[in-house]
């Protein structure tokens, strides 16, 4: 056994490579079109199986819903009927006209008879009349001998059926299949003497009906199905629909469904042949399987096609990453088409524009460093001078006692050591916020607190060094452009540095005239001279990186804000240091 399974894990592993060699062996079109066929067949195969099995299902489950609904509606119907007669031998059991008669007196037979002619086969013809479903009506004497047609019968006519015992008749009706066919509901009659007991005799009364007429109404309840009522002891009806093939129907298997009626505890029960659910299953598998087969036909086909085109459309671009190569960085290789091919197309034209942008933003960058730079130069000529100046200008103030003069040269010196930076590119986040201060407090000297400032400063912020002149020129915008031509509304500036995730955000608010939506996209692209908010912009892009910027926001005569944020690194601050 051992030796079995080893040469079939053999054959195995050599048919597996064999397929492995011949598939390398394909061409790259080829193969596309084995795997699309392999790749199709397997899901398709399991759709149709899903919607196979799903379809079976669905169709048991209607047929179960309609043969559940049939069989209900015979049931209903049924106990109806059963209700109808039922209620009718006990109005006739009670009746005064009939429950008595055995009991005549016989030496009386002028009276008797003509009771029997006048009254009993008057009423019981009257109930024929209104009941065309009854065979006919008797009462069966136990008492004496005495007999009227078919009306009064001895009860050993009774005892003659295959079905009767003693036991079979009771108070109560009780419903048979006489041996000639017909249907009978039979009980006993009440003794007529025992007015305060309730007590019955061995006289009984039935009433026979044709079962065809009673059970007609279960003839439309299915079309395909065959119908059986059974009796605890007999099988009182059977039909079968006239679509059914009589010779076939006792080939192969039946479904079957049986419900019980609530009045005379018969047993409905309705089958159906398996073949009518089976055959349109089996119609619609060769369906799936032939749609299978169409679709994987098609897929071959178009794989093939899709391939051909593919491998064109991959060999050109092939061409175009060569003379990228090459160094040709100009090619315009954009594609229309709106596939992966196309996109992947697109991207490396994306590519190449951005590599191209790039190296054109590294030779703009490296200009505007370069003026900066010379800016930054220009600002350092002789500012020992100035606040020589500035310091002199203070002490002759304070000696001729004009404390303002004094605190504007003050607050200009502060103002001018904090710009120059004594000619360095970077300062720290706390000379920037005193270089806004001073520069406040000037302007408020001058335009005499025609507007306020509040400060919101996060207590504790890390010590980082900043670009020169990031702040001032946003506060001076903001006061310029904003505040002041808004007379004589009071102005207010709020100013705000805050901790966030790792960054130091920056915010700038007046409400100021605000600025026009349509201007709004344009402000960080036009220069305004010095340092504007371009300048800003473009100095926090360059340390930064362009996620960096400026974020501008304004509601024309209401108010403008001005935030962004700088990133830090502890550790690269702490090397810093």
């Amino acid at each position: 056994m051992e030796v079995k399974m080893k040469g079939i894990g053999g054959r195995i592993r050599k048919i597996g490579k064999g397929m492995q060699e011949w598939v390398q062996r394909l061409r790259y079109r080829e193969k596309v079109a084995v795997i699309c066929f392999l790749t199709g067949l397997f899901p398709l195969s399991v759709m149709g199986i899903f919607c196979y099995h799903q379809t079976s299902r669905l169709l048991y489950k209607q047929e179960y819903r309609a043969m559940d609904s049939a069989i209900q509606t015979a049931v209903e119907a049924t106990d109806t009927q059963i209700r109808v007669y039922e209620g009718l031998l006990s109005y006739l059991a009670s009746s005064d006209v009939v429950f008595d008669i055995p009991f005549q007196d016989t030496s009386q037979l002028v009276d008797t008879y003509e009771r029997l002619n006048y009254e009993f086969d008057v009423f019981l013809n009257s109930l024929n009349v209104l009941h065309p479903e009854v065979l006919q009506i008797t009462v069966y004497n136990a008492q004496s001998d005495l007999t009227h047609g078919k009306q009064l019968r001895p009860l050993s006519d009774l005892e003659a059926e295959s079905w009767y015992t003693p036991e079979a008749v009771t108070a109560k009706p009780s419903w048979y299949l006489n041996d000639d066919g017909t249907l009978r509901v039979i009980q006993r009659l009440p003794n007529p003497y025992e007015k305060y007991v309730r007590s019955y005799s061995e006289n009984c009364i039935s009433i026979t009906l044709d079962p065809e007429n009673f059970f007609r109404v279960l003839t439309s309840v299915s079309d395909d199905c065959r119908l059986r009522v059974i009796s605890p002891r007999q099988t009182l009806y059977s039909f079968l629909a006239d679509t059914l093939d009589g010779g076939r129907r006792e080939q192969g298997k039946w479904y079957s469904l049986n419900r019980a009626t609530t009045l005379a505890n018969w047993l409905i029960v309705l089958e159906k042949p398996s073949r009518i659910l089976t055959e349109p299953i089996s119609r619609m598998s060769a369906v799936i399987v032939l749609i299978i087969l169409t679709c994987l036909l098609l897929i071959v086909v178009m794989s093939g096609f899709w391939a051909r085109l593919f491998m064109k459309r991959i060999n050109l671009f092939y061409g175009h990453i060569q003379e990228v190569k090459n160094g040709n960085l100009g090619l315009d290789v954009r594609d229309d088409c709106p596939d992966e091919i196309g996109e992947l197309t697109n991207s490396f034209q994306e590519m190449l524009d951005r590599l191209n942008r790039l190296i054109q933003e590294d030779y703009q960058n490296k200009i505007h460093l370069r003026e900066a730079e010379l800016k930054a130069l220009q600002a350092q000529i002789n500012p020992h001078f100035l606040y020589n100046c500035l310091s002199l200008i203070n002490s002759r103030a304070l000696l001729a006692g004009q404390p303002e003069i004094s605190r504007m040269s003050q607050l200009l010196s502060v103002f001018y050591r904090t710009t120059l930076n004594k000619g360095k590119s970077e300062t720290t986040l706390e000379s920037e916020l005193k270089n806004v201060s001073s520069y406040l407090d000037i302007q408020k000297l001058l335009h005499e607190d025609l507007f306020e400032v509040t400060w919101q400063v996060e207590p504790d912020l890390p010590e980082v060094k900043i670009p020169n002149l990031l702040l001032q020129p946003l506060v001076e915008n903001a006061l310029v452009h904003g505040i002041l031509p808004n007379k004589p509304k009071k102005g207010r500036l709020f100013l705000s540095v805050s901790w966030v995730m790792n960054q130091i955000r920056f915010t700038i608010l007046d409400n100021g005239v605000g600025i026009p939506q349509e201007k709004l996209p344009t402000l960080l692209q036009t220069d305004s001279g010095g340092y504007g908010l371009k300048n800003v912009d473009e100095r926090l892009r360059l340390t930064y990186g362009e996620e960096y910027g400026l974020n501008i926001q304004s509601i024309e005569g209401e108010s403008t804000m001005v935030t962004f944020c700088i990133p830090f690194h502890g550790e690269e601050e702490g090397e810093k240091e």
